[in-house]
């Protein structure tokens, strides 16, 4: 993989971005003009610096699209061409702002351009009420264990290892987990992720533990036998197990990572659930033709004994 990072510095203009509504634009604001791209209708937000950076993913795929707003160079010329200034800072802004060398992002075996980045350390950081819109608006499964023979904070040790982790790396936790009920935890987690597949077709990779935790169950009582012919109670505790998982919003993961190598590998990550979902696609599609020819033939053989029955 080959990341080249270039930065841009607009003097004296601000970024103003904000994700609202499913819709991501970023908007250059600064000497009396505005360039935005169409996607969505502007909000003011923005960190009120002199100097910032922008990511830019550009794919053959429709998904990298909706994370920022590609902002043509056009626009970046026409905000620099408008501020009044003499020719020379004129001249700088060009050379500043228009780069003769975008930054790309490739995979080194196939070849192939998955991206263009440019830099986002310096973007403002999003409203927790804009990251919770946008959660609230990915599809979630949920699944439960019930009556589960260990006590719940025993159980919320093993529950917290997935919490919070990718569906994948989480299950990769559980299986080296040495404590008990690990493998039952990660036995939920997969019948949840099945309940994905058979609704939506949303594969394991495109999926995030959002919650996973144990709460208290029943508690059998029993007595328990103690010297001098006394005797005291005895708990037997029980757990239920509930798990929550989510779409991953890969735009949003990439947006928040701080360094590049982080963003790549979410980039990485989409890429490779993108190929996941299409193939399970072409697999059930597959599986749908086969079953409707089945059928055909089904019928075919009936009409014909029908048809030899009456001879």
């Amino acid at each position: 993989m080959n990341v080249l990072s270039n930065r841009f510095l607009c003097h004296g203009s601000r970024f103003a971005s904000k994700i609202t509504g499913g819709r991501r634009f970023v908007s250059l604001t600064g000497g009396g003009a505005t360039a935005t791209t169409a996607c969505g209708s502007i909000a003011p937000y923005g960190t009120g610096r002199s100097t910032s950076s922008l990511l830019v993913l550009l794919s053959s795929s429709s998904s990298f699209r909706p994370l920022t707003s590609i902002l043509s160079m056009s626009n970046f010329s026409t905000v620099a061409s408008t501020r009044p200034s003499s020719s020379s800072q004129q001249q700088q802004q060009q050379s500043v702002v228009l780069p003769t060398s975008p930054s790309t992002f490739s995979d080194d075996e196939s070849g192939q351009q998955m991206g263009v980045f440019f830099d986002t350390r310096k973007l403002p950081k999003l409203k927790p009420s804009v990251v919770q819109r946008r959660l609230a608006n990915c599809k979630t499964y949920e699944g439960r264990e019930k009556n589960i023979r260990q006590s719940p904070w025993k159980l919320n040790r093993v529950c917290q290892l997935a919490a919070g982790l990718t569906l994948e790396e989480a299950l990769t936790q559980l299986r080296f987990c040495p404590i008990k009920n690990a493998d039952l935890v990660a036995k939920v987690l997969k019948r949840t992720s099945n309940l994905a597949d058979i609704r939506d077709g949303i594969q394991m990779s495109q999926l995030e533990v959002a919650e996973c935790f144990a709460t208290k169950s029943v508690m059998l009582r029993r007595i328990k036998p103690m010297g001098r012919g006394r005797h005291g109670i005895m708990h037997h505790k029980f757990s239920h197990i509930r798990v929550v998982l989510r779409e991953i919003d890969f735009p949003l993961k990439i947006y928040q990572q701080k360094s590049m190598n982080q963003k790549k590998k979410w980039l990485m990550h989409q890429k490779r659930a993108e190929q996941d979902g299409q193939a399970a696609s072409a697999k059930r599609q597959e599986m749908e033709r086969l079953m409707k020819k089945q059928q055909e033939q089904e019928r075919e053989r009936k009409a014909a004994a029908a048809g030899a029955s009456k001879k």
